[in-house]
């Protein structure tokens, strides 16, 4: 036995055990496979590359920004980049290197949680409603057609323009934009949750669940949703890049955070009056928004080719 067929062989015995080892091997194993299969993809590494750089920048914000980003300088407005301001800075003074970053900081993680919550909603009640079909699954989708039928940026305006008019600021803001993007991709989750569950329900495995006594909630969420997760996370993947470019677009607009908080969509706004004499100042926070609308969505086609196998045996 070779020395890579003794470590393959150890990592099966620990994995087998149900011990802290073993699940660390399972992971070990996992994330090397994952790793295998993203190399192979051109597009998928792209795309992890430029995610990785800025979930590195965003995390790292606090401690690479060289100014506070909401404080006025007057006497330094509309700079060009040079060493003290890297990126130069706006109409008001303000570094725009500095906002950038916080704004990319901020915009993100509303991206990141509004996807969280429409996944956390429309999964259990996709998988579920496909599961037990029938009349509950009728009436369900009729619900997620209702709210299909809708227009989301109709949405997400009547909810902003709720919340503005209840007063809401500063994180509750936040918090308004999130719910309004995550309720809005409910029933597009939940549309492809159900599909996939009426495929996997006819498998014989969960006959063979079903044979040795397991419960309709443990067959539909143990069983059938692990072997369902590969679309949802492409699906979440792309949607991100999607999300951000409508709170781009609502701050672009006027209904996103008010400032002086940092905000691509909402600098991007202000710099429209400086397009002739000063054009960074609208040039960089476009390139902030392309870029990472264009890592999430290299990066959610490189996890497409990845994990359906129809795309791979082409």
């Amino acid at each position: 036995m070779t020395e890579l067929e003794a470590r393959k062989f150890a990592d099966l015995e620990a994995i087998r055990a149900p011990t802290l080892g073993g699940r660390l091997a399972r992971w070990r194993t996992a994330l090397a496979n994952a790793w295998h299969e993203l190399r192979k993809s051109r597009t998928a590494s792209i795309g992890a590359v430029m995610l990785v750089l800025l979930f590195g920048a965003c995390i790292a914000t606090p401690w690479i920004t060289t100014y506070d980003p909401i404080k006025q300088n007057y006497r330094e407005r509309l700079q060009p980049p040079s060493e003290k301001h890297l990126l130069g800075t706006d109409r008001m003074g303000r570094d725009i290197y500095s906002r950038l970053l916080w704004g990319g900081r901020r915009l993100v993680t509303i991206a990141i949680l509004a996807v969280t919550f429409g996944l956390s909603l429309g999964i259990p009640y996709g998988v579920l409603s496909g599961y037990f079909g029938g009349r509950v699954d009728t009436i369900a989708m009729r619900f997620v057609d209702g709210l299909l039928a809708f227009p989301g940026l109709l949405l997400y305006l009547l909810i902003v323009t709720l919340a503005r008019e209840w007063k809401m600021e500063g994180i509750y803001n936040d918090m308004v934009l999130i719910f309004a993007l995550g309720f809005a991709f409910m029933p597009e989750v939940a549309r492809l949750s159900r599909g996939s569950v009426l495929v996997e329900k006819q498998k014989e495995y969960v006959e063979a669940s079903r044979a040795v006594g397991d419960g309709s909630l443990a067959i539909a969420l143990r069983q059938i949703l692990p072997n369902i997760i590969s679309p949802l996370i492409v699906n979440a993947t792309v949607r991100l890049g999607y999300v951000i470019l409508i709170v781009a677009a609502l701050s672009f607009l006027g209904l996103g955070t008010p400032p002086p908080t940092p905000d691509w969509g909402s600098d991007l706004a202000a710099a429209r009056d400086y397009m002739e004499t000063a054009p960074l100042i609208a040039a960089f926070p476009g390139l902030a928004i392309c870029y990472t609308v264009l890592a999430f969505n290299l990066f959610g086609d490189g996890l497409r080719d990845i994990l359906d196998p129809r795309l791979a045996e082409r």
